[in-house]
């Protein structure tokens, strides 16, 4: 199942994405409407395929392995936030 679904099957709407990466850089993606985006992996720069699922913690969140402008994989901590 695509992210956008896992999230929208959890009750999420409108959301920011906490982005932290393994070099500890964060980065936060404000303001997403989970219907109105098509393609949230796309949208992340994250392959779907390396998404593991922490959608019931306390505070939830998923990781994933994020492409660089170089063509390099960073492992990042993506924690949902919701308003």
């Amino acid at each position: 199942m695509k992210l956008k679904d896992q999230l929208l099957e959890k009750g999420y709407d409108v959301i920011d994405i906490l982005v932290i990466d393994e070099n500890q850089e964060q980065n936060t993606i404000p303001d997403i409407t989970l219907h109105k985006v098509n393609d949230l992996e796309y949208k992340l720069f994250i392959e779907p395929e390396s998404i593991e699922y922490h959608l019931e913690e306390e505070n939830p969140y998923f990781t994933a392995k994020q492409r660089e402008e170089d063509g390099e994989s960073l492992l990042v901590k993506c924690f949902v936030i919701e308003w």
